[in-house]
């Protein structure tokens, strides 16, 4: 998904329009914990903006929010999470559905469907009605005779650990950032996000929660962003925590060097050495299609 340059978009009126669709959500949800912010001080700063008392280079809070729909006949509930872009609706906002209540594959078509009917949305139309419309519309084919899954349960029936490596050509947005670690935690994923020119992400876990931390990713807007490798280990009898090259999920930075504007980048030799000490140094070949150079001591 391409990105959008903000500087072509008029801010003020895209902007405007989310606070109005953000107000609309509220009133039409009132119950506590049915529609939540991630941020109420984003919203806050954006109505700073529009009344001229920040500036845009200011601007860095982004409105997110979760919205719990209740399937009355099926007597469950999902969660729409819904991170919305600065130049929303001119781009379509990242959305996902969430729910303890479906099996791996309902869960999984389920996003897929809703996300293949967004891309029939006319750009620059707001989109948070049509979406909820759709889903109020087919939760249930998805609910449905579906067995509440213990979570616990549902881990011991995966049987294997997938780790991803990604390439982005950039990972700059503190939002994108912050939602990378917030996922990587929600879904307990160990690995690590290199942000920078390029922006380098792994991820390792049952292959589940791997699919879904990889769905949401790619949904995000990016100039380029690729899957480079995938490795797939069956654990068998054996802990995960003993196949995982990560102990945690977290941000590496390497002796940042600034670039032009806000660009910065990575030392990729500082890079390589860390890949080394955790067994993943021939990745460097296939991110950078060199061979990378460790220091040796003195």
């Amino acid at each position: 998904m391409a990105e959008t340059d903000e500087s072509e978009v008029d801010l003020h009126e895209t902007l405007a329009l989310q606070l109005a669709e953000v107000e609309m959500l509220g009133s039409m949800y009132p119950a506590d914990n049915e529609f939540v912010l991630d941020d109420p001080c984003a919203v806050r700063m954006i109505q700073s903006y529009l009344n001229g008392q920040i500036k845009e280079e200011y601007l860095e809070s982004r409105i997110g929010f979760t919205l719990r729909l209740f399937q009355e006949k099926a007597e469950k509930h999902v969660e729409m999470v819904c991170r919305l872009q600065h130049d929303y609706p001119v781009t379509a906002p990242v959305v996902f559905v969430r729910s303890s209540q479906l099996c791996r594959e309902n869960h999984h078509k389920m996003n897929e469907d809703m996300n293949a009917f967004m891309q029939g949305l006319e750009k620059g139309e707001m989109y948070m009605l049509s979406v909820i419309q759709w889903l109020q519309d087919n939760l249930e084919q998805y609910l449905t005779a579906e067995k509440t899954v213990d979570k616990v349960e549902d881990k011991n029936m995966d049987t294997t650990l997938n780790r991803i490596w990604i390439y982005s050509h950039h990972l700059f947005s503190k939002i994108k950032r912050k939602d990378i670690l917030d996922w990587a935690d929600e879904l307990n994923i160990t690995g690590f996000s290199m942000p920078g020119k390029p922006g380098i992400i792994c991820a390792e876990g049952f292959s589940t929660d791997v699919d879904e931390f990889w769905f949401r990713i790619r949904r995000m807007t990016w100039k380029r962003i690729a899957l480079r490798e995938k490795e797939e280990i069956e654990i068998g009898t054996d802990d995960i925590k003993n196949i995982r090259k990560f102990s945690n999920f977290e941000e590496k930075v390497f002796d940042v060097r600034c670039g032009k504007g806000r660009e910065y980048h990575m030392d990729l030799g500082k890079f390589c050495e860390f890949l080394d000490s955790n067994g993943c140094r021939h990745l460097f070949n296939i991110f950078f299609g060199v061979d990378g150079k460790v220091q040796n001591p003195d």
